[in-house]
């Protein structure tokens, strides 16, 4: 019996995955009117990766900002 509910509940499981998988791979939709495009650099978040220039790697390339350009969070916003 516990085997049984455990395959309907795989199962389930995997109908779920591919339903978010088959979601994903659609096309964006428009934006909507008045909505604005963020630049993901903006909203990428990590740690400053010094000296000089940032040398942090986002999506294959190189931060490159220098360290007063970054938002500093938690014990770096009080230094």
């Amino acid at each position: 019996m516990k085997r049984i509910r455990k395959r309907g509940r795989l199962a389930r499981l995997e109908a779920r995955v591919e339903s978010i998988e088959e979601r994903l791979a659609l096309p964006a939709p428009d934006p909507l009117p008045g909505q604005q495009n963020i630049p993901v650099a903006t909203i990428a978040h990590h740690t400053y990766e010094g000296p000089g220039p940032c040398q942090a790697t986002l999506f294959g390339t190189v931060c490159g900002i220098h360290r007063d350009a970054h938002q500093h969070v938690g014990h770096d916003a009080q230094t």
